[in-house]
């Protein structure tokens, strides 16, 4: 809301007599017919149309101000709860935030300088990508998942997997996409990049489950892989892990192409599902707790 003094400053910006806009001589030809009454000679008289003209032109010119400082603003904010989030996701990383320690927002608040506000917001993205949990009304938490945890998403992440490979050779869906994200995965083993391989891990699974287009499997496969694949990357940083268990992993995420190429689904439906419990006995030897 534009208060009495802005309003004074905005019309300010208004051209006065020095300009020649009341006398008649305007520098400004569409306000000149309209300094004059309607039959009367130019008196120099002050005329309501120009003046309302310049008070709206006033109020417009100072609202653009006010959004362009407000956008600029929510940029700022924007830009520094992506900064925040990449410092204390950093820090979970590393382990100097164990799995299932309370994130004290005060503390990193006083820790790094910002607001509170942006911690908390910062600790929201946090919470999409994984790392995080937040219960309603209650603080946040590192992730933490039990080895029970693990197998048991790994048990319905199977049954998933195999619904949408079942549902993509049904509809004989193309999986040039998958071949892509196959090429990505390859490509980040060969990097020698443990966090890209495992963003490209989960890129493959999760475009796996949006291919047939079915909101529920959709919604339901990302609230299992997402804190998985958090806590996978967690846990082999802590570990010090190189990529050798993933570029292992290779040949059966060639499979699954393969199988979906074939057009039978039951067979990729049995396939996703054996295939995930590979994984599953991967994830128990190599970095589960």
């Amino acid at each position: 809301m534009v208060v009495a003094s802005q309003v004074c400053i905005a019309i300010r910006a208004i051209p006065t007599h020095e300009d020649g806009f009341y006398s008649g001589k305007s520098r400004h030809p569409e306000f000149r017919r309209e300094l004059q009454w309607p039959g009367s000679k130019n008196t120099g008289s002050l005329h309501p149309l120009p003046l309302r003209r310049g008070v709206a032109f006033a109020f417009a010119w100072y609202s653009t101000r006010l959004m362009h400082a407000e956008q600029n603003a929510v940029a700022a904010r924007g830009l520094l709860k992506e900064s925040v989030a990449q410092r204390l996701r950093e820090e979970i990383l590393a382990a100097r935030i164990s799995p299932g320690e309370k994130i004290v927002e005060g503390k990193w608040a006083r820790e790094y300088g910002v607001a509170q506000i942006s911690v908390r917001e910062a600790l929201n993205i946090l919470a999409t990508q994984g790392f995080v949990t937040k219960g309603h009304g209650r603080s946040a938490r590192v992730l933490k998942l039990e080895r029970a945890d693990i197998i048991h998403i790994y048990q319905v992440r199977g049954v998933l997997e195999g619904l949408a490979a079942r549902l993509i050779t049904e509809d004989k869906l193309p999986v040039d996409d998958l071949e892509a994200a196959f090429n990505e995965i390859h490509r980040s083993v060969g990097t020698g990049d443990l966090r890209q391989v495992i963003e490209s891990v989960q890129r493959f699974h999760m475009l796996m489950l949006e291919k047939p287009r079915n909101a529920v499997l959709r919604e339901h496969g990302r609230r299992l892989l997402v804190p998985l694949y958090a806590f996978t990357l967690m846990k082999a940083l802590v570990k010090e892990l190189d990529v050798g268990p993933w570029e292992r992993q290779l040949r059966l995420h060639r499979l699954i192409i393969d199988v979906l190429q074939q057009g039978n689904p039951h067979l990729a439906e049995e396939t996703l599902i054996h295939v995930t419990d590979l994984f599953l006995h991967a994830a128990l030897e190599v970095w589960a707790p």
